[in-house]
């Protein structure tokens, strides 16, 4: 109302599950170019890496080890970044770590953000005793250092792309839990939800249909962001030998085994390099676009 000096568009209001996709694809119309850009062109290379790698990123040719870049005088068209130690194709292992990449952190992403979802928005709402005992647990895990506890955990069950995958699903659940139970804490204090409680709505329900849809945004770009943190940890465990293992094209394991020819061969160590800073950073700025746009907060600033 006029004269009471509040600002009715910023109060919070129940947001549906079609309201929420609806403004989610909306906002996706208007990502910035150049991360959007880059994102799509990584997406489309890990989806379509057969088609679009010139080689089998596995395929051993000593005779053509260490061939430079196509720009180099040496260099070939055949393999336009050169190639590493045992001949192979860089942009092939380029393009095809991507998949590596993504995939991992997609599904530790489903498994890590998809339960500690689930457990932070039940402590948020429940509160007391199940809130007390969640928190411990979160706690724990957090105090945790996480390089150190998958080492131990790769050197007592091997290296494997499934190792990796569960030894970093609980650190990432945690993370969720802490944030989205805050979020929870906020939105269990709205009047739509005092009153679905009122009318008897069932605890499932009310976490369904009221909960979940409110802090989505909020799932929507801490997934973003993690994607980015979970590249930067499989890279770095992959580096020290105890991520995913060799032969599969890891760009922390390119990392890895071009270390030794930095001086001779820069391109083996460079290009996978770029690509998880490239990609780190667009992840980055690509959520915190995504959580600016989605906050209707922020986007009266």
């Amino acid at each position: 109302m006029a004269g009471t000096g509040t600002d009715l568009s910023l109060e919070p209001t129940a947001l549906t599950w079609p309201g929420r996709v609806g403004a989610a694809l909306s906002a996706l119309r208007r990502a910035p170019l150049v991360t959007s850009t880059v994102l799509a062109v990584l997406l489309c290379s890990a989806i379509f890496a057969p088609i679009v790698a010139p080689h089998t990123p596995t395929q051993i040719d000593v005779g053509n080890s260490f061939s430079p870049p196509v720009w180099h005088e040496d260099g070939s068209w055949s393999n336009l970044l050169g190639t590493d130690k045992l001949g192979r194709d860089v942009l092939s292992r380029l393009i095809y770590g991507a998949r590596v990449s993504l995939t991992l952190s997609l599904l530790i992403i489903l498994i890590g953000g998809g339960s500690g979802t689930f457990l932070g928005i039940l402590s948020g709402y429940l509160g007391k005793t199940a809130d007390a005992i969640l928190q411990r647990f979160v706690e724990l895990i957090l105090a945790l250092p996480t390089i150190l506890v998958a080492l131990v955990f790769v050197f007592t069950f091997g290296t494997s792309f499934t190792s990796v995958m569960f030894v970093l699903s609980p650190f990432l659940a945690a993370r969720f839990i802490r944030i989205i139970r805050g979020e929870t804490l906020t939105v269990r204090e709205r009047d739509y939800v005092a009153i679905a409680q009122v009318i008897g709505s069932p605890t499932h329900r009310i976490l369904w249909r009221h909960i979940l849809p409110n802090v989505f945004n909020t799932v929507i770009v801490l997934a973003t962001l993690e994607v980015g943190h979970l590249i930067l940890l499989e890279s770095s465990l992959s580096f020290l030998g105890v991520g995913v293992p060799p032969p599969n094209p890891a760009w922390g394991l390119m990392v890895s085994d071009g270390r030794e020819f930095i001086t001779s061969a820069y391109w083996i160590t460079l290009f996978p390099g770029l690509a998880i800073l490239i990609t780190v950073l667009s992840l980055n700025l690509f959520g915190d676009w995504l959580r600016d746009t989605l906050d209707p907060r922020r986007r009266q600033l």
